[in-house]
Formats: C-alpha cells, sequence, structure tokens
C-alpha cells in the first residue's frame, strides 16, 4: 500500500480530536503512558512512545496511525511549531 501523507495527516487530527475528549478519563488510568490510536480509537498502551511507534508500524501498514502521550502537560514544540511543510 502506498504512503497518502494527507490521509495521514487527516488521521492524526481526527485522532487528537478523540484522545483530547477522552484525556479526563485516561489520565486517571494511563498517566504518562503512550496511546497507539487509529480511527479514533486507543488501541493499545506503551511505556516509551518507541514502543508505540514500532507497534503501529508493524499494525498496520498504510501508516494510518497516531501516538500520543497521555499527560495534561502541553509539549511545546518551540520552533518546531513554526516549522513549514
Amino acid at each position: 500500500m502506498s504512503y497518502d501523507p494527507k490521509a495521514k495527516l487527516r488521521e492524526i487530527d481526527r485522532n487528537l480530536t478523540q484522545f483530547l475528549q477522552q484525556l479526563p478519563s485516561l489520565m486517571a488510568s494511563h498517566a504518562g503512558k503512550y496511546a497507539l490510536l487509529r480511527d479514533c480509537h486507543v488501541v493499545e498502551f506503551y511505556d516509551s512512545a518507541i514502543d508505540a511507534q514500532i507497534a503501529g508500524n508493524q499494525q498496520f501498514d498504510d501508516s494510518l496511525f497516531s501516538v500520543q502521550q497521555v499527560t495534561d502537560v502541553r509539549a511545546e514544540m518551540g520552533c518546531y511549531s513554526y516549522a513549514v511543510r
């Protein structure tokens, strides 16, 4: 299957929207873990971002998944937040 960057961005946006709605309840049981998300659902939780990324790569040939840390602290991306594709 070929990689579609626009589809990947849509998947990330949809997953993030759903993840943020679930975040308060996820904090109670999975704080600090990394969620592997696909189709707006948490597939599994992992101890590290790389473990979640590897699992996503192994499970989804189309790369349509995302990884989010279960935390209520916003990540400061610095200059990366202004990057242009």
